[in-house]
């Protein structure tokens, strides 16, 4: 799978986006996604945007940190004239969110951010966490890819 890193208009500026990139051709490995084709979108999204999207797609009001939309079985992911760069997958994550969230937790925001993107790329592979029982397998996931970057790449540095 090809992987596109969009920041939309409104985003907190991004720095080290090409060891961004290197960090997240990776992360789509370890979660298993090494060999899908066409074009993983991850998209960057102010807070507003990602609240409306969160409203209208799921029905929660307020932002979220991620909305994963895999478009792999649905028609949309067929309107693209060169299968190439078909769009078969995207990954909106909230900067801001990582901001707020990774003082909450404890961590830094580059790390929160990274993590987004993991998450989504994991559902895409299949982890859910809707479910108990789901979500220890996805905390799981989560600190198995998470573990093996840090192990490869710095994951500081990416936003403020």
């Amino acid at each position: 799978m090809n992987i596109r890193l969009i920041k939309q208009r409104g985003v907190m500026p991004l720095k080290c986006r090409a060891r961004l990139v290197r960090v997240l051709k990776l992360a789509q490995e370890l979660a298993g996604l090494g060999e899908e084709t066409g074009t993983l979108n991850l998209i960057l999204t102010p807070s507003d945007v990602m609240a409306t999207m969160n409203e209208t797609y799921l029905g929660h009001e307020g932002r979220t940190d991620v909305l994963t939309f895999d478009l792999r079985d649905t028609e949309a992911a067929h309107l693209q004239a060169d299968d190439a760069e078909e769009c078969v997958a995207e990954v909106y994550v909230c900067p801001d969110v990582a901001v707020e969230y990774s003082a909450k937790f404890g961590t830094t925001p580059s790390r929160e951010l990274v993590l987004y993107l993991v998450h989504g790329m994991l559902h895409l592979a299949g982890e859910d966490d809707l479910e108990e029982e789901a979500r220890l397998s996805m905390r799981k996931a989560e600190n198995r890819v998470m573990t093996a970057l840090a192990e490869r790449f710095s994951l500081e540095g990416f936003i403020a």
